[in-house]
């Protein structure tokens, strides 16, 4: 049995690499957890099996990559609901959000100076406070108005700093703001560096939050439709992967390593320590998250319209991948 099983695998290779070159997929991220998913597909050979092959390439947020994947230099983008997508859309930027990525609970971690944390007790004890967000538009905001919120509190009643979460780390140690939403494992960094957990964003946000999903260029997906379901069956593989190191299963220290070789942190003992967060074994995305983001965002004046759910996301190639996989735990 084990013999027949091994020269069915050796053909299966055998034909797929006779088929012809891989499928190529550039892919634009923000380096962090979220790319879990992405890493244990590429280092397991998931995309191998569906000859597919990845390239991912980090930028500082996801408004850095919109322009690429519009233009089709990027077929595809990791990242968090901005203003700037949901502009582009209504300009009729050929982008579309189709799988989640990350989602509650992530353990993301808003951190406060040690000094500052002392004598925040309550939300409502961040006012006048600095805190770091991405910046304007971008999900951080969306994330602390909603934190702040919960204590009675708007964005008018602190000051806020546009940094990229790496130089949120460094302004914390230096002193240069008081806090700021952190995720996996720049939490951890901050932490080490003598920041202080102040709360988990997941206990008061409602709806709990699609945090990031992948989009690709709506042109390309036009051509490669059978491409696209390679790649999200692969994808929703690597996502099951990931899910179970990140609740502690068998798997864990091996995805540590992938996740060494594949981004920044390159300390063990950082990946060991940290609560990761989740992601949705069947790639679902929680469109009731993508709307209340929306609607913040026109409340801003960000956004120009407000778009119906099927203009944003393309929940059709999730489907297809799980009518063949199967849904997660059945």
């Amino acid at each position: 049995m084990g013999k027949s099983f091994a020269l069915a695998a050796f053909m299966a290779c055998g034909l797929s690499a006779t088929a012809g070159a891989a499928d190529k997929i550039a892919i634009g991220s923000v380096a962090t957890l979220g790319d879990g998913p992405l890493i244990c597909a590429i280092e397991r050979g998931y995309f191998r099996e569906q000859n597919i092959e990845v390239d991912i390439s980090s930028f500082r947020s996801g408004a850095d990559m919109v322009p690429l994947i519009v233009r089709g230099d990027l077929q595809m983008m990791g990242g968090a609901m901005s203003a700037s997508f949901f502009n582009a859309i209504a300009d009729g930027m050929p982008i579309r959000y189709f799988s989640n990525r990350a989602q509650s609970p992530v353990h993301h971690a808003l951190v406060l100076r040690k000094e500052v944390a002392a004598r925040v007790r309550e939300i409502k004890d961040l006012k006048g406070l600095r805190l770091a967000i991405i910046g304007t538009g971008s999900q951080t905001e969306y994330e602390t108005a909603k934190v702040l919120a919960a204590g009675g509190l708007a964005l008018e009643d602190i000051d806020t700093k546009s940094l990229g979460m790496p130089e949120t780390v460094a302004a914390l140690k230096g002193g240069a703001i008081d806090g700021g939403i952190l995720v996996p494992p720049l939490d951890a960094l901050a932490v080490r560096d003598g920041g202080v957990r102040f709360m988990d964003p997941d206990d008061v946000l409602r709806p709990p939050m699609e945090v990031s999903g992948i989009f690709y260029n709506l042109d390309w997906a036009k051509r490669n439709a059978e491409t696209l379901d390679r790649f999200t069956l692969a994808y929703i593989k690597g996502a099951r992967c990931f899910l179970e190191a990140a609740h502690h299963g068998p798997n864990r220290a091996e995805l540590i390593g992938y996740l060494i070789k594949h981004t920044p942190i390159t300390d063990p003992t950082v990946y060991e320590a940290m609560t990761w967060g989740d992601v949705n074994p069947d790639g679902a995305v929680n469109v009731e998250s993508v709307m209340d983001m929306q609607d913040f965002y026109l409340g801003r004046g960000y956004v120009k319209q407000s778009l119906a759910p099927q203009k944003i996301i393309d929940l059709e190639p999730v489907r297809r991948a799980i009518a063949k996989l199967g849904a997660f735990g059945k």
